[in-house]
């Protein structure tokens, strides 16, 4: 069966506007029956159109898209159309999905698919996305939009920067790629908190609120236009809706402010309260003290600069050559104290060598003010000799 589509074409003639339907058959030559016989030598003479109104449809008879053009310049084969300053409608399933404008524009492979560029601005109807780009193509059968070139998009959930980026309708997702850069939408950016994502590649699902990537990825909280917390790791999800993001694959965590780093296989990060869970081994650095905690699993409660460490804790202090191991441990990162409960052990090389034991311990490792107490106390000295 001959697929057939109709362009609508409007002429503006003598001040007025005629607007002509014509049929064109794939693989026919170019039928212009409806125009008068001056028009029809002028069309075949340069095949130009100003004013015009073209529209595509389906087999089915449904809109797949509708431009209104200043200028349409047809090729000699009839298959292509070349557009000057345009403003135009896409559709799906009958539903409009976009109002679109450009300075110039195509339509190639028999009204298949429509090519803009210059000054390209796509305004999503059920989406309520705003797209510009350098060049825009839409493939409406094969339900692709493909926008390139220093893209820029904004919608109520994200504002994103990329190189191209592909949409999806009907999956209501979104694939951004080359040196993407996504922001969080907040009412007050300069005291609401917001994250800023930056991946080489970015996939979003808006029906989902769901935006993430499988590949290496970095996420910056910022408050008070200030950088708090920043999470890396080689794939990570944020979910928009419940303000959380789940980072997986050498995850390394910073603490900006404290400073403080933290390295695990997996975090959990619950952006609004500024906690971050780590259920798999996790390994906490901080550089200024020169002290070195792990542990088989941790907290960091950011708000409060409480960091929580469970099972097999191990802190040690590089200034003194102590070392601490615990059950549980909670460390103040104002204060840089540290609360150790279960099966305590404290030992310190020098100054003097010692070793503590017990149920129960408090102090600053680093400054080697640790107090252990709580039950009983096992408690063993070296002398120095001379």
């Amino acid at each position: 069966m001959i697929r057939r589509y109709w362009w609508g074409l409007g002429i503006l003639v003598v001040g007025a506007i005629v607007v002509v339907s014509i049929r064109l058959i794939r693989n026919s030559e170019f039928s212009a029956d409806y125009l008068p016989e001056e028009q029809q030598e002028e069309l075949e003479a340069g095949l130009t159109l100003r004013d015009v109104i073209l529209e595509q449809q389906d087999d089915d008879g449904q809109l797949l898209w509708r431009v209104n053009a200043d200028e349409v310049t047809y090729s000699p084969d009839q298959e292509s159309a070349n557009l000057v300053r345009l403003e135009g409608e896409l559709f799906q399933d009958g539903e409009l999905l976009y109002r679109v404008k450009s300075d110039r524009g195509m339509i190639r492979e028999n009204g298949d698919v429509i090519f803009l560029e210059e000054n390209i601005v796509a305004n999503g109807i059920q989406n309520q996305m705003v797209i510009k780009g350098e060049t825009l193509e839409w493939r409406p059968e094969e339900d692709i939009m493909t926008v390139r070139g220093n893209l820029t998009g904004s919608h109520p959930q994200v504002r994103a920067q990329a190189g191209e980026a592909r949409v999806y309708n009907r999956e209501q997702r979104m694939e951004f790629e080359q040196d993407v850069i996504a922001t969080t939408v907040v009412p007050n950016p300069q005291e609401d908190p917001w994250i800023k994502l930056q991946a080489d590649t970015l996939e979003w699902q808006w029906a989902l609120e769901e935006i993430g990537s499988d590949q290496p990825l970095r996420i910056e909280r910022f408050q008070d236009n200030r950088v708090t917390e920043v999470l890396t790791g080689q794939e990570g999800l944020v979910e928009l809706a419940e303000n959380r993001a789940t980072v997986a694959n050498d995850v390394d965590v910073l603490l900006t402010e404290i400073p403080l780093v933290a390295e695990s296989d997996q975090a959990v990060w619950e952006i609004e309260e500024e906690i971050i869970q780590v259920d798999r081994p996790i390994r906490i650095v901080n550089q200024q003290e020169k002290v070195t905690l792990t542990a088989q699993r941790g907290q960091l409660d950011v708000a409060d600069e409480v960091v929580y460490l469970n099972q097999d804790v191990v802190v040690v202090a590089e200034e003194n050559a102590s070392r601490l191991t615990a059950n549980r441990l909670a460390w103040n990162l104002d204060d840089q104290t540290v609360l150790a409960e279960g099966a305590v052990n404290y030992q310190q090389q020098r100054d003097p060598q010692i070793t503590l034991s017990g149920p129960r311990a408090r102090g600053r490792i680093e400054a080697q003010t640790i107090v252990v107490d709580g039950g009983r106390v096992v408690t063993e000295i070296v002398p120095d000799v001379e």
